[in-house]
């Protein structure tokens, strides 16, 4: 119940927060009408099944992939982006309605998957971690920890922060399957590996919105 709560709330914080946003920057005249949020948000909710906004988004994502995934790499970044939607969206449902937990054929796919997820990230961090590595001026700012440091990030720190989230709280989803269908462990340390599992798959989705919002679609109208 506890996981149910905090994962509702927080995928439901998130999009708030990325929507508002949007709202408050396309809509400068609406941003004091708390009303006027809602119509927006409904609009564009409807918007995502019609087929223009389909082609703007499929057009959208295949530039950012040819310019950093280019050629056979794209797909890395498919096999990824795949992989880790539907372990995301069986795992985090079947934990969140399902007082069973997952089983069945979703269970099935989503170990199969897990194998494509692990392989796929390994060679994503080949493939891009240099790209995300910090420079100077950016290692600098963490040299004197406080909560001022948190006030005027840049995007391009955001991003390389979100891009190690992703990646460390991916690096736990594999260890914590791995160990919770291992026999050297008990049931009680398995039990607990596959909580674990289940808040790190919370962050890296957490992760993955955010990234997928400050580094995939287009950020000019956007604050």
């Amino acid at each position: 119940m506890l996981f149910t709560i905090i994962t509702v709330l927080a995928v439901l914080g998130v999009s708030y927060r990325l929507t508002s946003v949007r709202f408050k920057a396309k809509s400068p005249a609406e941003e004091k009408r708390a009303a006027g949020y809602f119509p927006w948000l409904w609009s564009g909710i409807k918007s995502v099944f019609k087929k223009e906004t389909f082609q703007k988004g499929k057009s959208i994502v295949s530039g950012w992939i040819k310019n950093y995934y280019p050629g056979w790499t794209k797909w890395i970044f498919l096999a990824l982006a795949a992989s880790f939607v539907y372990q995301a969206a069986s795992g985090l449902l079947f934990a969140v309605f399902s007082p069973r937990g997952m089983f069945g054929v979703p269970l099935l796919v989503h170990v199969s998957l897990g194998g494509l997820f692990a392989v796929s990230l390994a060679f994503a961090l080949i493939w891009r971690a240099r790209a995300y590595r910090l420079d100077r001026q950016e290692a600098a700012a963490f040299e004197n920890w406080a909560c001022p440091v948190f006030k005027n990030l840049s995007k391009s720190l955001v991003r390389k922060f979100l891009f190690w989230l992703f990646a460390v709280a991916g690096l736990f989803l594999m260890i914590t399957a791995l160990g919770s269908m291992l026999p050297y462990f008990s049931f009680e340390t398995q039990k607990t590996m596959i909580i674990v599992h289940r808040y790190c798959a919370l962050v890296a989705l957490l992760a993955g919105l955010n990234f997928l919002d400050i580094a995939i679609l287009p950020q000019s109208q956007a604050k």
